[in-house]
């Protein structure tokens, strides 16, 4: 007589997040039937989408708080967080976004997901940016430093349009390590001489 496995025991089974696609080789079946099994689980809160179409999934039976950043790198793996939350995490601001803002290279598959507010950007931007960008250990997305994340904001947007205004910057959290480094984006992007802080008079708060 077959065994009946528990769909508790078949999603110990499986990693924290995973993509749907992978029960079709971990299990032997076809897409229709993984995709049924998906449907009932969500259904029971076994797991959670990541959403969109980018077929990745989180397992609540392993982990019921969901690494979203680690399912949001098996979907897209150029993403690169940027934006107000790089600053919040910093200390530099307590704006807290609406969704983490991430830049996903366009030569790549590019989903509209729950929890994030995807951008596409053109490889050209990621070569550029590449010198701000750290990648942390486990599994977490690569992140932009809060000085190349800031010059990148105030490039696109500028003051006001990007989520924040001066008021909003903590800048006796800024390092002098972190001036240095917003030299470099300065440089990098084309913004030389515009002051970090442009309510600061004289040249401590300047790219250059």
């Amino acid at each position: 007589m077959k065994k009946t496995i528990s769909a508790h025991e078949r999603l110990a089974s499986l990693p924290a997040v995973f993509r749907g696609a992978d029960l079709t080789v971990r299990f032997q079946w076809s897409s229709k039937t993984a995709s049924h099994y998906l449907y009932l689980w969500k259904r029971r809160g076994l797991v959670a989408s990541l959403g969109g179409h980018s077929d990745v999934f989180a397992n609540l039976v392993v982990g019921r708080e969901p690494n979203w950043e680690a399912a949001l790198r098996l979907a897209m793996p150029s993403a690169v967080l940027v934006g107000v939350e790089i600053l919040r995490r910093a200390g530099w601001t307590t704006q807290i976004p609406y969704c983490p803002e991430v830049a996903v290279n366009s030569a790549e598959p590019t989903y509209q997901v729950e929890h994030f507010d995807v951008k596409s950007r053109p490889p050209g931007w990621f070569k550029l940016l590449g010198p701000g960008m750290t990648r942390p250990e486990g599994q977490g997305v690569a992140l932009l430093s809060p000085s190349w994340a800031l010059a990148e904001m105030l490039r696109s947007d500028g003051w006001g349009a990007c989520g924040l205004a001066p008021d909003d910057i903590y800048w006796d959290e800024v390092t002098e390590s972190d001036r240095v480094e917003w030299a470099a984006a300065c440089e990098a992007l084309g913004m030389a001489n515009l002051e970090m802080n442009p309510d600061m008079e004289g040249d401590c708060g300047r790219c250059r």
